[in-house]
């Protein structure tokens, strides 16, 4: 264990790089509390690597996204529940650039830092 919170989002983040679930998720439980985007990653990841897993995720991460996000409308989670769908698919790298450019906007407009 390190006592910088800065050397387990470097691993977390190589990881993730990487692909590599098992130490993705171990130094996600050592941070603590993951970004938004950080849990967005973190659940493509899973929708390759652990399939069985990734509805489950997905649903637990669109929890997240509305709450972060009170001002979304039925259309917007409609199309996030959509692309998240879609991760793990032949879809997945077009679901995740539309995912992640929804979170950031979510970010910058409610003044989260990522």
């Amino acid at each position: 264990m390190t006592t910088s919170q800065g050397q387990p989002r470097s691993v977390f983040k190589r990881a993730l790089q990487r692909e590599n679930l098992l130490v993705a998720e171990a130094t996600a439980r050592e941070i603590g509390h993951v970004s938004l985007l950080e849990a967005l990653d973190l659940t493509a990841l899973i929708a390759r690597k652990a399939p069985r897993r990734h509805p489950r995720v997905a649903a637990r991460w669109l929890l997240r996204y509305l709450k972060e996000h009170p001002t979304a409308t039925i259309e917007e989670a409609g199309v996030v529940a959509a692309c998240l769908r879609a991760l793990g698919s032949p879809g997945h790298d077009e679901a995740t650039r539309t995912l992640r450019a929804m979170t950031e906007r979510t970010i910058v407009g409610s003044g989260l830092e990522t």
